[in-house]
């Protein structure tokens, strides 16, 4: 299909799109938006996230383009390449989802009266034993599933510092968890 596209115009159609027309960019869009819908589809195998995939790039892409960023040329490679990150990002999330059917499991994650509230206790206090940074790093990794390349410039740091720093916090917590149990028992 890449044969298919004349370079020239999408040229053109990104140049008025830089300058402000947003009709400009409404034609890129339906030029690239089947082949963005077909990608993230291959990706996810959910029509519907798809969809939600693709008009998420789309925004990002038109966000990135008003603030004088964005594409210059080759703008089907970048809604191709934003659309795969995004669907890789939302696949390996939905891969760390776990279904649980019993109700009982579901009141002890979530430390519900009938649940171990002295377990929840213990690592609510070893959390809270934890420096307010390492605290920080473990709730956007592990819980909202950043990646350590998207918090490296957030938290100023390099990505591998990022991922060090949420090992090292890990362990910690490892280590005061299992130091509230030996108390208690």
């Amino acid at each position: 299909m890449a044969a298919e596209w004349d370079h020239q115009e999408f040229a053109i159609l990104l140049d008025r799109a830089h300058e402000g027309d947003d009709d400009a960019f409404g034609i890129l869009y339906e030029k690239t938006a089947p082949m963005a819908h077909r990608a993230a589809q291959h990706i996810v195998r959910d029509r519907h996230a798809a969809d939600d995939l693709v008009q998420e790039t789309f925004c990002l892409v038109l966000n990135a383009v008003r603030a004088g960023r964005g594409p210059r040329s080759s703008f089907p490679g970048y809604v191709l390449s934003t659309v795969k990150r995004l669907a890789y990002r939302h696949s390996t999330a939905r891969g760390r989802t776990v279904i649980v059917q019993d109700p009982a499991a579901w009141d002890a994650l979530l430390g519900r009266p009938g649940s171990d509230a002295a377990d929840a206790g213990r690592v609510a206090a070893a959390l809270a034993s934890l420096p307010a940074r390492w605290r920080h790093v473990l709730w956007l990794v592990d819980v909202e599933h950043y990646s350590p390349s998207e918090l490296g410039s957030r938290m100023s740091m390099t990505p591998n510092a990022v991922s060090s720093l949420a090992a090292r916090a890990r362990k910690a917590l490892r280590a005061a968890y299992l130091e509230t149990a030996a108390d208690a028992a």
